[in-house]
């Protein structure tokens, strides 16, 4: 006799509790996408980007030179607003100069309403004759009162984390006890004074320097603008690297008068766990290159209000890339984005989110300084409270000496920052096996069937979208702008994993119009009779799950977690995420943090079926379909070679792999026609690395078997050479029939000040050499195996046996190539003389 036992079907309680989840399109958990479907969105500058409030360094002195101008805004419990700046105070061409933080507020509805509070915690000493001596934290007759907040820091960010026991975070660089090894964190309460600036900058005033927890680097050659985070329960802070060529040119001898070498700015993530507190720290670089005309200047993470469960969205502030006439020198905003807020990624490289004005005479020509958007001010009246705003740093003068920001805002719509966007229909579909061979279904979205079953449980996702059809009472065919979302429970073996029909909504244009809605949407889709948003499909799901245990009793109260599969169509369209409402119990049906934690291998692994082949192999990436926190071979910010090849004589130099974007930036490795190895990364036509390792005297790599690992990765994963303590590339040569092996590390040009460098100088030559790899090159998307291009130029004509591009090397001293269960599904070899990765 079948039976199937609902208990508890509309009564089921939960003493979890959670808002509604919204999910951005672009969450590659939930929508598998390339960078061609990416759309930006940009926000609309106020005014055009005019200043709300210029520099006035005639009534207020410390505004003469406010330079880089980094901007942190905050909103009190009253919709007050306060801009908090980072800059110079007073500069000194003679070091040091008076940094710190001032403050801009805004009490009232008007944008144009600013003011300068007269603070009574620092003021301008006209006669002073230093930068100290000019700013002073006691009153004397005469002392101009100023809106200072802090003095002698640098870089500050501010961050709530949304808790309740000083949920204020500061970072910042300490200017005085810096040292190239110290920053500083800053913990205060969320309470504001009646002018809307925080309160604790009071206290901080007289116990910064006790109170501040001091987090200690090896060393630190950069930072700008960082911020914090708190993800899972775990800090983070931004910060920068700053690095330069380790190969010099002829001629090059340091110590040099002018450093010759070009400075290139990379982007890192320091973690630091559960709490603030004191200790030695490290960092890890996140981002490089968008392009090669821009490179990451700082980045400021946030999550919109609602996205808690989502990924995390980064402020990229770029900088144009010197060489490039119409942008060097210039900054703007692009974003970047991370499932698990320590793996990020551009989301359309290149592609501005706030661009600079194209008006040389415009307040925004030159620089923009993005701080992360604020909700519910005054300024809100008429509009979504949660609207972002974003108020950044503005100048006309590109990133050079003497620029004086003011600020300007640009505001979004709610949702709308970016999303996925098609003209004819395009399909997507959500993170499972089908997309990935290294997904398992434990790591795909889940579906609570207890939660869509509860008190006013709707377990349907609502949509946001630019879509200017109205779909109700129309079938698809009749529709010519549409987004539309079903729901199918996994089934393995299937045509992208889908199994069982769950349930499905369109997405909609403000209802009996083609205007575009800015709320979340959703209009059922009948498939075969069945309403998408009622829960007949899932009860037919219940029934053949019972019908499949004919004698079990099937409890929603011990169901388990479904993994289900997300298919989403958009048609002339843009489509920008989902909602998934709470119940009567604060549950929602659809859970993707297992997802969001995906971790995959990162292995790119070569092996082909005979080590000597005609043509060169070409893997193409630049096409490649998205998954969360995805390691692609040629865009790692860290990484590992191991190369198993039998080098032959030619009287070239052979390549035996080279990634590459173009003919000026590439990372190749080569049997030269001397008989050596070489490593050789190439960055905007000149050489970076050029790392080379001979066989013995007298003796030949030819006709043996070699084997070349190149590690760029930290210490702690180092394999070899764990004895130099250094972090800098390493590159090995093993030769076991010469009984012979060679390690050298990328060179540290120590003396590129001095004969007899400093501490200071130390710090910034380590930082100058800091584990460059593929991500550092920047636009590379193919890999070419054989041969320095698909055509095959400088062919290698000796055997390779295998390559694998790997995070790090196996610590297993037998090998250094990995081998897993799933190694065999992500294998490159001969089956495709090229190949688009998707």
């Amino acid at each position: 006799m079948k039976k199937l036992l609902i208990i508890g079907l509309w009564g089921i309680t939960s003493l979890s509790f959670a808002q509604d989840r919204n999910f951005a399109a672009i969450n590659p958990a939930l929508f598998s996408y390339s960078t061609e479907d990416v759309y930006i969105n940009p926000p609309s500058k106020y005014n055009g980007g005019s200043h709300l409030l210029s520099p006035d360094p005639k009534r207020y002195p410390w505004e003469e030179r406010l330079e880089n101008g980094m901007p942190n805004a905050m909103v009190d419990g009253a919709g007050n607003v306060s801009v908090y700046f980072s800059s110079f105070l007073i500069f000194s061409p003679t070091p040091p100069s008076r940094v710190g933080v001032m403050v801009f507020t805004n009490t009232t509805s008007n944008l144009s309403s600013w003011t300068r509070p007269n603070l009574g915690l620092y003021w301008y000493n006209a006669a002073g004759k230093t930068a100290d001596e000019k700013i002073t934290p006691t009153y004397q007759a005469g002392y101009q009162n100023t809106n200072l907040v802090a003095v002698d820091i640098e870089s500050l960010g501010i961050y709530d984390d949304g808790g309740t026991s000083k949920p204020i975070k500061l970072i910042y660089m300490p200017q005085r006890e810096f040292q190239y090894r110290f920053l500083g964190a800053y913990e205060m309460d969320r309470s504001f004074t009646s002018t809307g600036v925080l309160s604790g900058f009071t206290a901080m005033k007289s116990d910064r320097k006790q109170k501040q927890k001091v987090l200690t680097f090896k060393n630190i050659n950069a930072d700008t603008h960082m911020n914090w985070m708190k993800h899972r329960g775990k800090y983070y802070f931004t910060s920068r690297v700053n690095s330069r060529r380790s190969a010099l040119k002829p001629g090059e001898v340091p110590p040099f008068a002018t450093d010759p070498r070009k400075r290139f700015r990379r982007n890192t993530i320091t973690e630091l766990g559960g709490q603030i507190t004191s200790k030695s720290v490290d960092y890890n670089v996140v981002l490089d290159y968008s392009t090669k005309q821009w490179e990451p200047y700082s980045m400021q993470p946030f999550r919109l209000p609602g996205f808690e469960k989502d990924i995390w969205m980064g402020l990229a502030t770029m900088y144009g890339v010197e060489g490039y006439p119409d942008i060097e020198k210039k900054q703007r905003t692009e974003l970047v984005i991370s499932n698990n807020g320590k793996d990020w990624y551009y989301l359309k490289p290149g592609t501005p989110f706030l661009d600079n004005s194209t008006n040389p005479q415009a307040d925004d020509f030159g620089c923009i300084n993005i701080a992360t958007p604020v909700y519910h001010t005054k300024f809100h009246t008429g509009r979504n409270s949660q609207d972002p705003f974003f108020f950044y740093a503005s100048s006309k003068m590109r990133h050079e000496e003497g620029r004086n920001p003011g600020i300007s805002l640009a505001t979004s719509k709610y949702g709308k920052l970016a999303g996925l966007k098609a003209t004819s229909e395009k399909t997507f579909y959500s993170l499972s096996p089908a997309a990935s061979p290294e997904v398992t279904v434990t790591q795909m979205p889940k579906f609570s069937l207890k939660n869509a079953f509860a008190i006013d449980a709707e377990f349907f996702p609502f949509i946001l979208g630019d879509i200017t059809d109205d779909p109700r009472n129309k079938t698809l065919a009749q529709l010519n702008s549409y987004v539309l979302i079903r729901m199918f429970a996994y089934e393995q073996g299937t045509a992208h994993g889908l199994g069982a029909y769950l349930g499905g909504v369109f997405g909609s244009s403000v209802a009996g119009t083609h205007n575009v809605s800015d709320d979340y949407e959703a209009v059922s889709f009948v498939s075969g009779g069945v309403v998408g948003t009622t829960k007949s499909a899932l009860l037919m799901y219940l029934k053949a799950c019972s019908d499949k245990e004919p004698t079990k009793i099937i409890s929603l109260k011990d169901f388990a977690d479904i993994p289900i599969v997300l298919e989403t169509r958009v048609k002339n369209a843009v489509f920008y995420g989902v909602k998934f409402n709470q119940a009567e119990n604060h549950t929602v049906s659809v859970d993707v943090d297992a997802a969001n934690d995906f971790s995959p291998s990162g292995i790119w692994n070569f092996q082909p079926s005979s080590p000597v082949f005609e043509d060169c192999y070409v893997a193409d990436f630049s096409s490649l379909k998205r998954i969360p926190n995805q390691i692609i071979p040629t865009r790692m910010e860290s990484g590992a070679m191991a190369l198993r090849i039998t080098p032959q004589a030619a009287s070239y130099d052979q390549t035996i792999i080279r990634m590459s974007g173009d003919e000026d930036n590439f990372l190749s490795m080569d049997y030269l026609s001397n008989g050596s190895l070489r490593y050789h990364m190439v960055k905007e036509g000149t050489d970076y690395l050029n790392m080379q390792i001979a066989p013995p005297a007298g003796k030949t790599f030819q006709g043996k078997e070699v084997e070349v690992t190149i590690e760029a990765v930290k210490l702690g994963k180092r394999k070899y050479y764990k004895g130099y303590k250094e972090e800098t590339t390493i590159m090995r040569v093993s030769c076991p029939s010469l009984n012979y092996e060679k390690i050298i590390p990328q060179d540290i040009i120590w003396k590129f000040r001095r004969e007899t460098p400093t501490p200071v100088d130390s710090s910034y030559a380590r930082g100058y050499a800091y584990l460059p790899f593929s991500a550092f090159v920047g636009n590379m998307d193919k890999i070419v195996v054989g041969g320095s291009s698909e055509a095959c130029t400088n062919k290698f004509v000796g055997s390779i046996h295998q390559i694998q591009i790997s995070p790090q090397l196996p610590a297993d001293n037998a090998r250094n190539n990995w081998h897993h269960t799933r190694l065999e599904a992500i294998t490159f070899s001969d089956s495709l003389r090229k190949r688009k990765v998707e």
